[in-house]
């Protein structure tokens, strides 16, 4: 069994769902309009990159928050087996 001391964790939401909770956010410096260049150079994990763990951000944030919670409990438990 291979285990990986290091997991990834890629949030995946589509272009319109960030721009929409970017553009509610007051005085960041992150402005809607630079998310243009980050989906041109962004590169989704492939199904065979097995330290890789996608996230769903569609939920609401606490939903987000207890997925990603139970995802690494399970990770650590898988690992400590």
């Amino acid at each position: 069994m291979e285990t990986s001391i290091l997991s990834f964790f890629y949030l995946e939401g589509d272009f319109k769902l960030i721009e929409g909770r970017l553009k509610k956010r007051k005085n960041h410096f992150f402005k809607p309009n630079m998310l243009v260049s980050q989906f041109d150079t962004l590169e989704v994990p492939s199904n065979d990159e097995k330290d890789v763990y996608v996230i769903d951000i569609k939920p609401p944030l606490v939903e987000v928050i207890d997925n990603t919670v139970k995802l690494i409990d399970e990770i650590i438990t898988k690992e400590n087996r």
